[in-house]
């Protein structure tokens, strides 16, 4: 329900930079690591969505002439930042944030380039449900297995409050400003603008493929569990 959503609108926002098949490998690096700090530092996480959400809404309501979907993105990043350079979580580095963002990356973009691999040997284009399907379950299974050896090879880089403070601020300015730009690609079409934006047609193309994005999210998400059961991985609750 999280990563077929926001890998659909940054596929849709990168393929309007011209990058077409190459949008799906990063935006299934991006979500992976997305997906890996909202599931694993909840706090941090929690507290930085929010925060972006509600400088996008803010904006929708308020300031819509005077802010644009990229003003808004930057100003959720800037207060987020700084904030997070600010804050102390109770969790030292919250809960090895730092690692589970690096897996999750790593893990997201292994998954699209073997989805790469299959699209240039497969005649036909892969459906959005099988693409999600495929990614959301591989990707959760080489997040788990991996995340450990991620978590143990970064452990000096965090050591000091120093370190901790930049990492925290780097990914809550990430969220917030995923947050934030969520917020604008969900609401798009009902925003009196012009139709010809980059964004809004990316939010516009979004909309239309979520039904079947999320329902392969689902099947990559229970077949990703049956495997993660059946398996006895390690689980990651406690890092």
């Amino acid at each position: 329900m999280i990563y077929a959503p926001l890998f659909t609108g940054l596929k849709e926002l990168l393929k309007g930079f011209g990058l077409d098949v190459f949008a799906y490998l990063i935006a299934a690096a991006l979500t992976g690591a997305i997906g890996a700090v909202l599931y694993g530092a909840r706090e941090l996480s929690l507290i930085s969505s929010g925060l972006g959400a509600g400088i996008g809404v803010i904006s929708l309501i308020l300031l819509t002439d005077q802010l644009t979907f990229v003003h808004t993105i930057l100003i959720a990043i800037a207060i987020a930042a700084v904030l997070g350079l600010i804050m102390r979580f109770p969790d030292r580095c919250s809960a090895n944030v730092a690692p589970k963002a690096l897996a999750g990356l790593v893990a997201g973009a292994i998954s699209g380039m073997l989805l790469l691999l299959g699209a240039f040997l497969h005649d036909a284009p892969f459906s959005l449900f099988a693409v999600l399907a495929f990614l959301v379950s591989l990707n959760g299974v080489l997040y788990v297995a991996t995340v450990r050896r991620w978590v143990a090879l970064t452990q000096r880089i965090c050591r000091t409050s120093l370190s901790c403070n930049l990492v925290e601020a780097g990914i809550m300015a990430l969220l917030a400003g995923v947050a934030a730009g969520s917020v604008w690609m969900i609401s798009g079409p009902l925003i009196n603008q012009d139709a010809g934006l980059w964004w809004l047609a990316a939010s516009l193309e979004m909309h239309q493929q979520i039904p079947q994005a999320v329902l392969g999210g689902l099947l990559g998400g229970g077949v990703a569990g049956m495997f993660l059961e059946a398996f006895r991985f390690t689980w990651v609750d406690d890092l």
